[in-house]
């Protein structure tokens, strides 16, 4: 299985949605994944930032800054409803 970011998912579940059509609230589906891309893409590049190295890119030399120790579930409370993420 090829390992992608946590973004990359949620990026492909709103192209999903935009096929099936309009099913259900589909603007308010699309709105909130959108949300939960952009956390997830600020939260990434913050790590990239730190790290010096982006996602399975290694480090070499003698200045090591961490690892990239995968995601644990989250929740961000918003007017909208609560926005789960892989971060």
């Amino acid at each position: 299985m090829k390992k992608i970011p946590p973004s990359e998912r949620i990026r492909k579940g709103i192209g999903d949605l935009l096929q099936e059509g309009t099913s259900g609230d589909l603007l308010g589906r699309v709105l909130h994944e959108g949300m939960r891309l952009i956390v997830q893409e600020m939260y990434e590049a913050e790590a990239t930032e730190f790290l010096e190295r982006g996602h399975y890119e290694r480090r070499g030399g003698g200045d090591f800054r961490g690892y990239r120790n995968g995601y644990e579930p989250g929740k961000i409370k918003t007017s909208e409803g609560v926005l789960s993420s892989f971060i």
